[in-house]
């Protein structure tokens, strides 16, 4: 303890006259994520034998795995979420001629490019496939380095805990209020606090996409067109089967997500979501994903067996789509449109209602224009720039390029208006009359869909609506006039 008070007193004299070097940590410091989190689902997403493969040099130690995992992937240090009002603090330090270390628990390979792409660190000191700088690792590699000269240390978590013991000054970079109380009860001051910017309610709900939860409406239209819906026992089904087809997606938004950070900080708007913005961690996010599977499972309990099949084929092939299927041209088109009729045929199988092959049809032509209008939406830039449209530069993490545009508008104009057909088709068939009164009433419904789908698709192709048509259909007037006038109608029929 003599020694420690010293130290300090040194440091005291030393900081009058000039600054402690500062070391500062990496992971939740200088970037708002996990480096070797962020390694690992890249890895997932790329090659997910490969991860299996490197666990097994966990057996080696932690700093062997963090080595072969780095071999295997390398994130771009341009593309990571930076801590931007730390690093303006550390510029201007650097700038007062501050000696400044970076000390990582990170590979060196990620330490080294991410001190390159900042440009303000004298030395980087990190894990080097033997040692796991973390701890009292890192406390014996800053004094090797400094020679035991007293420095300052900036830091996030628990495991900063024994460096900031061993230090003469803390810097607290987004750290838990009670780090304050503890640092401070080993005697060392605390200079400089960044507090992390709470993740409230609003944020997991955004992570969670609760807004989209408004496509699995479509969980209830086999009772609409069956005109079951005021049946009490199959109403209550169709509502579990919401919520646990609601939680089990928003679990697959979140798997989604964290696989597609590189991709997502490349986007003018998806850079904003928590964790490509690194507003939450991924470590919360992989529990969060988990609690929302299980409350899916839980709840699926209570539906029928074919019911459950349904949302494990969902859940399933949600997934698949996000590591795989995304990618492939046009296959990518069919499988969203498949898991928008998905919903349709879970919504009958919970409530035991036959779904007949008009809604088949017309479900899977419908669907395929509207996830046309989603991929057309991601091919033109918000404000069109007919230069940028004649390039062969691809779309982040698709397969399409903007030579496609014209191709996919017409594919989607051409399913968009064979659904119109299909329900022409329909309404002139012996089913119709046998559910409506005034089943002429019901033609009424082709023009409308006619013009709601050449609305949609022409706004895409502009690039003025919103990634998804479900979501922007939501917020725009004239879709709300036209299911208005659809649901009037219908009304007016029966």
């Amino acid at each position: 303890m003599q020694n420690g008070i010293s130290s300090r007193t040194q440091a005291a004299t030393q900081t009058a006259t000039s600054p402690l070097p500062l070391c500062v940590d990496l992971d939740g410091t200088v970037v708002l994520t996990d480096t070797l989190h962020e390694q690992v689902l890249l890895l997932i997403k790329r090659n997910p034998l490969a991860l299996l493969v490197a666990s097994f040099h966990l057996f080696k130690g932690t700093a062997a795995f963090k080595r072969e995992i780095s071999s295997r992937v390398t994130l771009n240090p341009e593309s990571l979420p930076y801590n931007v009002p730390f690093l303006a603090y550390l510029r201007k330090e650097a700038t007062n001629g501050r000696r400044i270390l970076l000390v990582t628990g990170a590979d060196r390979s990620i330490g080294n490019a991410v001190a390159h792409h900042v440009g303000l660190f004298e030395a980087t000191l990190a894990t080097d496939g033997v040692t796991n700088l973390k701890a009292e690792a890192k406390v014996t590699a800053i004094e090797r380095y400094l020679g035991r000269e007293p420095f300052e240390y900036a830091g996030d978590s628990r495991a900063d805990l024994p460096v900031w013991k061993h230090s003469s000054a803390a810097v607290l970079v987004n750290s838990p209020r009670l780090f304050r109380r503890i640092v401070s009860g080993y005697g060392v001051p605390v200079t400089r606090e960044f507090p992390r910017p709470r993740a409230g309610l609003l944020t997991i709900l955004r992570a969670a996409r609760v807004y989209q939860w408004s496509k699995n409406l479509l969980v209830f239209a086999p009772l609409v067109l069956s005109h079951q819906l005021f049946d009490r026992q199959k109403l209550t089904l169709c509502v579990l089967a919401f919520l646990a087809l609601s939680l089990g997606a928003s679990a697959t938004y979140i798997g989604n997500d964290l696989l597609d950070l590189e991709t997502d900080r490349k986007h003018p708007r998806k850079r904003i979501r928590p964790f490509a913005a690194g507003t939450l961690r991924i470590r919360t996010g992989a529990l969060l994903a988990a609690l929302l599977l299980l409350g899916a499972g839980v709840l699926g309990l209570y539906l029928p067996p074919s019911a459950q099949l349904l949302l494990g084929a969902y859940l399933i092939l949600t997934t698949l789509y996000s590591l795989l299927l995304k990618k492939m041209l046009f296959l990518d088109v069919t499988v969203l449109a498949g898991l928008y009729t998905l919903r349709v045929f879970y919504g009958g199988a919970a409530a035991a209602t036959v779904i007949s092959p008009w809604t088949l049809a017309f479900s899977g032509f419908l669907f395929t224009s509207l996830a046309i209008c989603k991929r057309l939406t991601e091919m033109r830039h918000p404000e069109p720039d007919d230069a940028a449209l004649d390039t062969n530069e691809g779309i982040p993490g698709r397969a399409y390029s903007p030579m496609d545009l014209a191709a996919v508008a017409s594919l989607g104009s051409a399913s968009g208006y064979v659904a119109v057909l299909v329900l022409a088709l329909y309404l002139n068939s012996a089913d119709v009359v046998a559910l409506y009164r005034r089943s002429a009433l019901l033609w009424l419904l082709c023009p409308t869909l006619a013009y709601w789908i050449g609305r949609m698709l022409i706004i895409a192709n502009r690039g003025h609506m919103h990634d998804d048509p479900i979501i922007f259909s939501l917020r725009d007037r004239a879709s709300w006039a036209v299911a208005l006038i659809s649901v009037m109608t219908v009304l007016a029929a029966i």
